[in-house]
């Protein structure tokens, strides 16, 4: 089984790519700030938990602009997951503009330099896989 399912709500699932050794972090819908927050505060549960060092963060299904959340992940979740160990993050941008705006935005707001955007999930499995 290359998939362990980890968490399923109403707007993330998390599963731990066992073979790759990989959190995979697959986002849908439209989110609330607050569903975000609490989004990535369950991923960086299942970080520490799993002891992975790589997270494919999977944006393509989400819609709408949450900009305003980009300082949070980028100067308050983000150093926190590296502190537990997160060292390459792979980010897949959105179909929707405005979803992806905000991608981009909180990757160029990471300081480390770990995290990078993909168009879609096979080039990001590549990127995390050549480490």
């Amino acid at each position: 089984m290359r998939h362990i399912k980890l968490l399923t709500t109403e707007f993330l699932t998390i599963e731990y790519n066992a073979v790759d050794d990989f959190l995979f972090a697959d986002w849908h819908g439209n989110l609330t700030n607050d569903a975000i927050v609490q989004g990535y505060e369950n991923i960086l549960f299942y970080l520490k938990r799993e002891h992975s060092h790589k997270l494919l963060d999977n944006h393509y299904d989400v819609k709408g602009l949450w900009a305003e959340l980009a300082e949070w992940c980028a100067n308050d979740w983000h150093p926190r997951a590296e502190a537990a160990g997160l060292e390459y993050h792979a980010a897949v941008y959105s179909q929707d503009l405005f979803s992806r705006l905000s991608t981009d935005k909180t990757i160029r707001m990471v300081k480390s330099g770990i995290v990078k955007g993909f168009d879609t999930v096979k080039e990001a499995e590549g990127w995390l896989n050549s480490f």
